[in-house]
């Protein structure tokens, strides 16, 4: 979990009041803190009076804690956007701290406490009064509420106030990255003890956590606008540079590695020639400790990506190189190989740029060709967002901001929309399609006029943009239809959907789930409802993953050949059956089916 700025605002707000709580009355002011021991951890309620959903010995009783927990997190961090869903997370937490509380679980009472304490602080009654109508008189409900009342009015004593404070240091040592909720224990410590020489230190590391926090975020903003050429090479884990091969080991090295993979280095076709050059930095990786062979593969998939006019790849390969081999210069080598182009404006930018990554000329240049030309919009926009171009300087800004609001959204989508209507082909696609991304994304939080607006635009776009050059993850239930392939579906009733095909070496199958249906799957008693790409509730500033595991959120759909990697929806070789299923963990299981259809990938 992270803070956000809008977070830290409302926590350096919260410092500044009043505080609710109430200290005991008779407590001796100037009385020294009894040692962390002493001051034992106070329960807010007991079983008795807030049940449990499940009462202790039944079974899951520790997965239902663990979900309603998970759901308080999801529902925190949500109100960072919409404060209302404090009431939520209160609830949840509350609904879960009887477990605890009975499994005499401190550590997990103290974090439980802190947040409800924090949720609290941030409700007001009509919020309240707006969530207990939604729920018709649910008992649990209105409990957990009263269970969330004597959590932060509870009666603590200023001879309490350092075991409060030895907790949340130890909390903050053993959790450094946590700074959240970091924060919010010393937020608790703080409010709960106010004037005395603890309560003003918690504060004091409250407001340093937050401080870490904006800069964190601050640092976060600053490196998505790092381009290829300010940013440090990305290299794999790992490497120790070794001499280079003498010359008679490259060339016996190199003779070998053509021998091996001589069919692929006889294909000509563009497609086969990027599967080769996937295949080469794939074993360049896993080479590592063979130095000879690794110098064939790299020099070799620099080869490539030079035939192929992918100069990222040439970029990649030449830092990797320089990485892993003494005496051997990156940006020299990149240089020396890139000027065998030279005559293209495009190599002749990024020439530019290696020794001088703010030419803002040829930082436009480059930009527009792996946006607009290679789809590579994570490589183009910051590249575009320090280049001379006004137009796609401000688009590439934009978007760099991540806009979280639906009418935000409309405003990138419509920059775009005007940009590809001047532009020309083939960039004019490119340019229509980002466009067309942006708004089918904001269309489900629009109303009213700007909603009918928007749904024109995606109709007319359906349209214009060609069938070529899709963004399979992001397609129309139209585009969908469209697409020519086998109809597999796919039950979320099933971990193994067997799609009665089976792959050969050398073939490739891309696999398309259709964009509109969804199933249910049951996670720890949750019902949670979505697409392909999984259940993934979204803050505004986008800081939610909750529902995951692994590498794939909960529901997402995933590919694999035989018992192999799961993979996501995409391009999938290999030699096996392929099976389908849903991203499920710890025996969830569902109902209702995706639809997915089945494409051969032909080499272009």
């Amino acid at each position: 979990m992270r803070l956000v700025p809008a977070l830290l605002v409302v926590c350096l707000s919260i410092l500044s009041q009043v505080p609710t709580t109430v200290i005991a009355e008779g407590a001796e002011t100037g009385a020294d803190p009894k040692p962390a021991g002493e001051g034992a951890v106070k329960p807010a309620g007991t079983a008795a009076e807030t049940p449990p959903p499940r009462q202790v010995g039944e079974p899951d009783q520790g997965r239902e804690a663990a979900r309603l927990v998970m759901k308080g997190n999801a529902a925190m961090i949500a109100s960072n956007d919409e404060p209302s869903k404090s009431v939520e997370a209160a609830v949840s937490f509350s609904q879960a701290l009887p477990y605890y509380q009975q499994a005499g679980d401190t550590d997990k009472i103290c974090e439980l406490e802190a947040n409800i304490f924090w949720c609290k602080k941030r409700m007001d009654i009509d919020d309240v009064k707006r969530f207990v109508a939604t729920k018709h008189g649910d008992a649990t409900v209105t409990a957990a509420l009263a269970t969330a009342d004597q959590v932060a009015n509870k009666t603590v004593g200023k001879d309490e106030g350092k075991a409060y404070f030895d907790r949340a240091a130890k909390f903050a040592k053993d959790s450094p990255d946590d700074v959240d909720a970091i924060c919010r224990r010393w937020f608790e410590v703080a409010q709960r003890f106010p004037g005395t020489d603890i309560g003003i230190k918690a504060q004091n590391f409250s407001l340093a956590a937050q401080q870490k926090a904006m800069d964190a975020y601050k640092a976060e903003k600053e490196s998505a606008r790092q381009t290829l050429f300010t940013r440090p090479a990305s290299l794999p884990a790992g490497i120790t540079a070794v001499e280079q091969p003498s010359a008679a080991d490259q060339k016996a090295s190199d003779q070998a590695l053509r021998k091996l993979y001589k069919d692929e280095f006889a294909r000509r076709k563009p497609g086969q020639k990027r599967s080769l050059l996937k295949k080469l930095m794939e074993q360049a990786q896993s080479s590592k400790d063979d130095s000879k062979m690794l110098w064939a593969l790299l020099s070799s998939a620099t080869d490539v990506a030079m035939d192929l006019g992918d100069y990222y790849a040439v970029i990649t390969t030449s830092d990797f190189m320089g990485a892993s081999f003494t005496g051997v210069d990156a940006k020299a080598r990149k240089k020396a190989v890139l000027s065998k182009a030279k005559g293209k404006d495009t190599v002749n930018a990024i020439l530019k740029l290696l020794d001088n990554p703010e030419d803002a000329d040829a930082n436009s240049a480059v930009g527009k060709h792996f946006a607009l030309e290679g789809n590579s919009w994570e490589l183009g926009l910051p590249l575009l967002a320090h280049g001379s171009d006004a137009d796609f300087k401000k688009i590439a800004e934009m978007e760099l901001a991540k806009p979280a609001g639906a009418l935000q959204q409309v405003e990138v989508a419509d920059r775009w929309y005007d940009l590809g209507k001047k532009g020309r082909s083939p960039t004019k696609d490119a340019m229509l399609s980002r466009s067309f991304m942006w708004y089918k994304g904001a269309l489900p939080g629009l109303t009213g006029v700007t909603k009918d607006k928007v749904a024109q635009r995606l109709e007319e776009l359906e349209g214009l943009l060609p069938m070529t050059n899709l963004d399979y993850n992001n397609l129309t239930e139209k585009q969908w239809e469209r697409l020519k392939g086998a109809l597999v579906q796919v039950s979320a009733s099933k971990d193994r959907n067997d799609t009665n095909m089976r792959l050969v070496p050398g073939a490739r199958l891309r696999v398309v789930p259709n964009p509109s249906d969804t199933w249910t799957l049951d996670y720890y008693g949750d019902q949670l409802t979505s697409d392909f790409k999984g259940y993934h509730p979204k803050s505004k500033n986008g800081f939610f993953t909750f529902y995951s595991s692994g590498d794939h959120q909960i529901g997402a759909m995933v590919m694999f050949i035989e018992n192999g990697a799961r993979l996501s929806p995409g391009i999938i070789e290999g030699d096996g059956r392929l099976f389908l299923a849903p991203y499920t963990s710890d025996g969830a299981f569902g109902k209702g089916i995706i639809r997915v259809k089945i494409m051969q990938v032909e080499d272009d």
